[in-house]
C-alpha cells in the first residue's frame, strides 16, 4: 500500500485539529465575508434546484447553506476525517442528512461526480499543486466553479507574500506539514479558460478575493 504523500497528510492533521472549533465558529458567527459573497454570486447566477460539488469542504457549513438557499442536493470532499465527521453530524443536526453527502477524498488525484455548480472555499491556497484542483473542479462543473483565494493582488501583493512566508515559517518550526501557496491568479485564469469557463463575477474582502466562473463552451484540453 502506497504511503500517503506529506503534504496530504499535514493537511489532514492541521484541519483535524481545527475541525471542531470551526464547526462552533460558523454555528455562533454564520459565513464568513469571502463565504456570504462566494454564496451569493451562486445564488445570482443560478442556484435553486441545482447540484453542488464543494471541494475542500472542510465542517460543510458552506455546502450545508447552498442546500438552505436552493440548491438540491451536495456532495463535499475533504482530507480531514474529523472535518468530514463533523459535516454530516452537522447535516444530521440541520435535517438534509439526505440530500447532503460528505466523504474524506483527495479531489486532486480522485475524479468527482459531474455537478452543476463547483466550488472551493479557501481550498487553493491550502495546497501545493492548484493545477490538479483545478482539473478536478473544471472537469466536473457543469456550469459554475466559484472559489476563494487570498488576495495577491495590487497593493495588497507584498504584504501576502509577507504574511504567507511568516504563516510557512511558523509551521515549519512546529514540523507541521501544512503551508500557505499564493498560486498566480493569472494562471488560474488561464487554465479555467482553456477548460472552457469565462470569469463572471469577482469581489474583495479584507483578505481575500472571491471569483465566479461560468462554463462558456467545452474545454480544449483535459476533458475526456
Amino acid at each position: 500500500m502506497s504511503s500517503v504523500p506529506s503534504h496530504e497528510k499535514g493537511i489532514a492533521e492541521t484541519f483535524d485539529d481545527l475541525a471542531h472549533d470551526r464547526c462552533c465558529k460558523y454555528k455562533s458567527n454564520g459565513l464568513t465575508a469571502s463565504s456570504q459573497v462566494l454564496l451569493d454570486f451562486i445564488s445570482k447566477n443560478g442556484l435553486v434546484g441545482k447540484t453542488v460539488l464543494e471541494i475542500g469542504c472542510g465542517t460543510g457549513f458552506f455546502a450545508l447553506e447552498t442546500i438552505r438557499s436552493g440548491a438540491v442536493s451536495c456532495l463535499g470532499v475533504d482530507l480531514s476525517s474529523a472535518a468530514i465527521h463533523e459535516a454530516n453530524e452537522f447535516a444530521k443536526e440541520s435535517g438534509l442528512q439526505d440530500r447532503a453527502r460528505f466523504e474524506v477524498s483527495n479531489a486532486a488525484s480522485t475524479r468527482q461526480p459531474a455537478s452543476d455548480v463547483v466550488v472551493m472555499d479557501k481550498v487553493l491556497c491550502c495546497y501545493p499543486d492548484a493545477d490538479a484542483l483545478l482539473k478536478t473542479a473544471s472537469d466536473s462543473s457543469k456550469e459554475l466553479l466559484g472559489f476563494v483565494v487570498p488576495r495577491d493582488e495590487g497593493l495588497m501583493k507584498p504584504a501576502m507574500k509577507i504574511g504567507a512566508a511568516l504563516i510557512n515559517l511558523v509551521e515549519k518550526l512546529r514540523k507541521s506539514g501544512f503551508r500557505l501557496y499564493l498560486h498566480p491568479l493569472r494562471s488560474i485564469d488561464q487554465l479555467l479558460s482553456e477548460s472552457g469557463f469565462q470569469q463572471a463575477n469577482k469581489a474583495k474582502s479584507r483578505f481575500w478575493l472571491v471569483f465566479l466562473y461560468k462554463r462558456s463552451g467545452p474545454a480544449l484540453s483535459w476533458r475526456e
